[in-house]
C-alpha cells in the first residue's frame, strides 16, 4: 500500500492519458523496432533510474559488464532520439515508464456485445 507522499507526481500519470500518449510514443514506442531486446533496454533505463543513474550500480543490479549496460543506454538513445543526461528528458521517460505501468496494471476493457 502506498501514500500520497510515495506516489509524487506519479499520481497525476493517470489523469493526463493525452500526454502519455505524446511521452509513449516519443519515449517508449521507437524501441519496438528492437523486437525481443526492448525489453532489455527498457529494462536498463529503468534501473539506471532507479539508481540514481549510476551505470556501475545498475550494471551490478543487472548483472551485466558495464560496457553492456552503456551499449543497451546508447541504443536507447539512437532509437528515441532522447538524451538520458537531459533532466527534463528524464522527467518524461520517467512519465513515460510510469504510464506503461498504469497501462499494464488497468483491467481490460469491457466489450459490449
Amino acid at each position: 500500500m502506498y501514500d500520497l507522499g510515495d506516489l509524487s507526481w506519479r499520481v497525476v500519470v493517470a489523469s493526463e492519458p493525452e500526454l502519455s500518449e505524446l511521452l509513449l510514443d516519443r519515449h517508449l514506442r521507437p524501441l519496438a523496432a528492437e523486437g525481443e531486446f526492448v525489453g532489455l533496454i527498457e529494462e536498463s533505463v529503468r534501473a539506471y533510474f532507479a539508481l540514481g543513474r549510476h551505470i556501475g550500480a545498475t550494471a551490478e543490479r543487472l548483472h551485466v559488464h558495464v560496457n553492456t549496460l552503456r551499449y543497451r543506454l546508447q541504443r536507447f538513445e539512437e532509437l528515441t532520439g532522447a538524451r538520458l543526461d537531459s533532466p527534463d528528458t528524464v522527467v518524461e521517460i520517467s512519465w513515460a515508464l510510469a504510464a506503461r505501468d498504469v497501462q499494464s496494471a488497468a483491467p481490460p476493457s469491457a466489450t459490449l456485445d
